[in-house]
């Protein structure tokens, strides 16, 4: 079966936004997903809250795309917080080590008050 990804855009401003995320993002997805935040980089986005709770599947292209836009995001003074990751996707994230370029966050509230404030000049 072919993965699907529905990508929902929450809220947004200056330099920073929310997404949803729900579905499966590997080699069939991943484009869509890369493609989105190339499109917010290049709005000025460097501050990214991703709600997670719908996500079932993240690859490894998945992974390399969120690690790249991470450090992007973070040499622009911001970063990628992730809120409600299921245990499907937390795992590996720890397994390999890369929750060192990402916040984490249990609830989808705890994400949004991450946001510096200077993000909302």
């Amino acid at each position: 079966t072919v993965a699907v990804l529905k990508i929902e855009r929450l809220d947004g401003g200056p330099g920073w936004a929310h997404l949803k995320l729900e579905g499966e993002v590997d080699l069939d997805t991943v484009g869509q997903l890369r493609a989105e935040l190339d499109q917010l980089q290049k709005r000025g986005v460097c501050h990214l809250a991703l709600h997670m709770a719908g996500t079932q599947w993240l690859n490894s292209s998945a992974l390399a795309e969120l690690v790249k836009f991470a450090e992007r995001f973070r040499e622009q003074g911001g970063g990628i917080d992730l809120a409600c990751l299921t245990r499907r996707v937390k795992v590996p994230i720890e397994m390999l080590g890369l929750h060192a370029f990402f916040s984490f966050h249990e609830s989808w509230e705890e994400a949004q008050a991450a946001i510096p404030p200077q993000s909302f000049r």
